[in-house]
């Protein structure tokens, strides 16, 4: 396994960004990304492209893995906010009424946050073991969302 000196908050951007396309370097542990029209857009392909064995795509996360993040939460849930999430994810524009239900909830809110962000963790750790790699800076604690609830 090789331990790479990674940016989260870069690989968290990496992760959540479906609107680039984002590489790993397995040597330096950078984050590289491809943004159409950008300035650099053709020097990083070349560079991608140089040395294909070197960097590992990153994959961003989906609605369906949102989705997923967000049956978890409501099994984890009881009362009246788990009634109002499972009837929010019936039918079409679920994840979009789900949001709804619980950014009226302060509290609600903050504690999806931590969650969705602790589903993401897991997901980049698991992308970093599957490619063998380790970083020598351990993930980012979820403090962000303690001051929400």
């Amino acid at each position: 396994m090789r331990t790479l000196d990674i940016d989260w908050a870069d690989l968290e951007i990496a992760f959540r960004d479906a609107g680039s396309e984002s590489h790993l370097d397995q040597d330096s542990g950078e984050v590289v990304s491809v943004v159409d029209g950008f300035d650099d857009e053709r020097e990083v392909r070349e560079r991608l492209a140089r040395y294909p064995g070197r960097f590992v795509r990153i994959t961003p996360v989906d609605t369906a893995w949102s989705t997923e993040v967000l049956h978890k939460f409501i099994a984890r849930q009881r009362g009246a906010l788990k009634e109002h999430l499972v009837d929010a994810v019936t039918g079409a524009g679920a994840l979009s009424r789900a949001t709804a239900v619980l950014r009226d909830d302060k509290a609600a809110w903050a504690s999806f946050s931590r969650f969705e962000q602790a589903e993401l963790l897991k997901r980049m750790e698991q992308f970093l073991a599957d490619h063998q790699l380790s970083t020598q800076a351990a993930a980012p604690s979820l403090e962000l969302f303690e001051g929400l609830s």
